[in-house]
């Protein structure tokens, strides 16, 4: 796909997405969404299946019992590790936002901006610039 309509795909998909609440465990965009239900339907409208849990229950404070949860999750998914300054459109990044655990992702849409579920916010379009302590890597899929 030549990058004029792969933008224009990205613009399409993200305002799908705009007016969507954050919902813990949320899979549906009527419903809501989290991070990860979030992350399974913006990759599946690129072609990129990532799957929608790990087949155990996500309790909502699942990172105190088990802190190496949701990167293991992460690794598992395969993709490349790409460093904060390699980061491009489709990435994966994921951030330590709880004590140091790594706890939330998002997916870049340009080279400094990502989309993410915010728990107070729902859909929200953020910079890297204001996040970049928080992050922890970033992860390329392929298709």
């Amino acid at each position: 796909m030549n990058e004029a309509l792969f933008n224009e795909k990205m613009c399409e998909i993200v305002k799908k997405y705009r007016n969507v609440n954050f919902v813990h465990n949320g899979r549906s965009t009527e419903e809501g969404l989290d991070c990860l239900g979030f992350m399974v339907l913006f990759y599946k409208e690129f072609g990129i299946e990532i799957p929608s849990g790990d087949g155990q229950e996500i309790p909502k404070n699942w990172y105190k019992k088990d802190p190496q949860r949701y990167i293991r999750g992460i690794k598992a998914l395969g993709g490349k590790s790409v460093e904060l300054d390699e980061l491009r459109p489709l990435d994966l990044v994921y951030f330590a936002v709880k004590r140091g655990v790594i706890t939330h992702t998002g997916i870049m849409v340009t080279d400094k901006e990502f989309v993410h579920m915010s728990p107070r916010k729902g859909f929200t379009i953020d910079t890297m610039a204001r996040h970049w302590r928080k992050f922890q890597g970033g992860v390329r899929f392929t298709k």
